[in-house]
């Protein structure tokens, strides 16, 4: 009787891996089910009141809160603001209206619907890797991402755009990809709306601007005109979707701006006398402090300390490549970053294996190449202080490590079978 079953649970679990509605729809309720779990279960919901408030959602919750109260966007209620991406701080506003500013409630339905947002990324994810690689690949990134503890994290204990980036992220490279292959140019105009809503969502993913038409010249072999003309679309059309906050920034600032006007702050936390590559140290001069200029020269400031230090900024450069790659430091404790850094290694181990056996898929794949490549050179001279910049790359490097552990898998099956082979006296020819 317990072999019957036995057999019966093996069947089921073997219908159901082959089965892609079942494996994309079990992956997308386990992602939104162990968010919710954690979430009670820990009480993540309880966020710490210190400073009014300010871990709830830090600047995107309070530029919410005075949404509701007073119509604007502002962090203290009074001056409008311009150093914060705009979409999340509307997303959350409503959720403030419904269930009261910096409440319980507001809390459990905005983590709620960021473990939905975790759940169509999974879905999205599961698409991608099979665009990329096939079926088994797409099974693994699915099921990886929906029990990838940062994603976790970020999804239970930070309410932030976190979740929802990782998810337009993903359907631009899916609209990308689909570029080359087809003649509709509407899908240029499509990831160039997502990739406006994106950059309005996490202003630092506007390298994208550059991986995507990089890509589509490299990719597109014999049609350089028409890829020339899809990343003109593309740019076009994400220039379309930022401007109206663009305008409303520099009228804020009172300088050109794009979706936020502190690029020149965090350039000079990063390339000042006392600058570390990951916190800031310094205090901004009194001047800037006092309100006596009204556009601090933070760009000058930096500018001219990297002239005048080049090689200090070189080691700084080297140093905050090392803390995006490895371990900010004084972020944990000594054992938890060891953890942690041995962790985050052997993901970029068998990501770096995953890519060397991309085999067909190695064009595609290239687009995320460029991605991880460009994309964090922004904190490379500036400064790389918190773990969330990095977690925009990590689910699509859990899709090569998805290739990378099948491909393992597969090459520990060959071995079994050419002992197996041996020890009867089989000879196979190599396959061509």
């Amino acid at each position: 009787m317990a072999s019957v079953s036995v057999a019966n649970a093996k069947s089921l679990i073997g219908n159901l891996w082959h089965s892609r509605r079942a494996v994309i729809w079990s992956a997308v309720v386990l992602a939104f089910a162990i968010r919710i779990t954690i979430s009670f279960v820990l009480r993540t919901y309880e966020f710490d009141p210190w400073r009014d408030h300010w871990n709830f959602g830090f600047e995107y919750a309070r530029i919410a809160n005075w949404l509701v109260e007073k119509g604007m966007f502002s962090l203290n209620g009074t001056t409008p603001t311009s150093d914060t991406d705009p979409i999340y701080a509307f997303l959350i506003a409503p959720f403030f209206q419904l269930f009261g500013s910096f409440s319980t409630s507001s809390a459990i339905a905005l983590i709620t619907f960021q473990s939905i947002l975790c759940g169509l990324a999974t879905w999205a994810i599961f698409a991608l890797a099979e665009r990329l690689y096939g079926f088994t690949e797409a099974r693994i990134s699915a099921l990886l991402f929906a029990v990838y503890p940062p994603s976790i994290f970020f999804a239970v204990n930070r309410i932030g755009p976190s979740s929802l980036s990782i998810l337009l992220l993903c359907l631009i490279f899916l609209a990308v990809l689909s570029i080359p292959e087809k003649k509709r140019l509407a899908l240029a105009g499509l990831a160039g709306f997502l990739m406006g809503l994106l950059v309005l969502t996490s202003g630092h993913t506007l390298s994208l601007l550059l991986v995507v038409p990089l890509w589509l010249l490299l990719a597109g072999r014999g049609q350089r005109i028409r890829m020339t003309l899809a990343s003109l679309i593309f740019i076009g059309t994400t220039t379309v979707v930022m401007l109206p906050w663009s305008v409303r920034n520099s009228m804020a600032s009172g300088e050109p701006s794009m979706t936020k006007a502190n690029l020149g702050y965090h350039l000079w936390i990063g390339n000042n006398p006392n600058a570390t590559g990951f916190l800031l140290n310094t205090v901004p001069p009194h001047a800037m402090l006092d309100g006596a200029e009204t556009s601090p020269p933070y760009y000058a400031l930096a500018f001219s300390w990297i002239a005048e230090n080049p090689k200090e900024f070189i080691t700084l450069t080297l140093k905050r490549i090392k803390y995006f790659w490895y371990v900010i430091p004084e972020r944990q404790s000594f054992k938890r970053e060891l953890v942690h850094g041995g962790g985050f290694l052997i993901i970029l181990a068998l990501t770096l294996y995953g890519f060397i056996c991309s085999g067909n898929a190695f064009r595609k794949v290239n687009l995320l190449l460029l991605f991880f490549g460009i994309f964090p050179v922004l904190f490379y001279v500036t400064h790389a202080s918190f773990y969330r910049h990095r977690f925009h790359i990590e689910p699509f490097m859990l899709i090569l490590v998805s290739r990378g552990l099948h491909q393992l898998w597969l090459a520990r099956l060959n071995r079994a079978v050419t002992a197996k082979d041996a020890e009867q006296g089989i000879y196979r020819a190599p396959a061509h």
